[in-house]
């Protein structure tokens, strides 16, 4: 039962659009790296280092997204829990 309402809080409206906002950043980190694979001796060592910094930075954002995502739904879970004690 637990995982029911954990489930139905991941899939609010914000929470989904979070999870999607998320899923988009990965992507196109992940399309990043792959670019960067087969373009290694095509680019400069200037554009391969910003390529590598934007994904980085792309990961930094997707891990920051996921950590508010998971701290609205788990805050969420719980001020649920404790009203419904009261």
């Amino acid at each position: 039962m637990d995982r029911e309402e954990l489930k139905k809080l991941y899939n609010t409206p914000v929470n989904l659009r979070l999870k999607y906002i998320a899923l988009c950043v990965i992507g196109v980190a992940i399309a990043i790296m792959i670019s960067m694979i087969f373009f290694v001796d095509r680019v400069s060592w200037q554009l391969w280092y910003f390529m590598r910094g934007c994904a980085g930075v792309l990961a930094i954002i997707f891990v920051i997204i996921v950590t508010v995502l998971v701290y609205r739904v788990n805050n969420a879970y719980i001020t649920k829990g404790r009203r419904n004690k009261k």
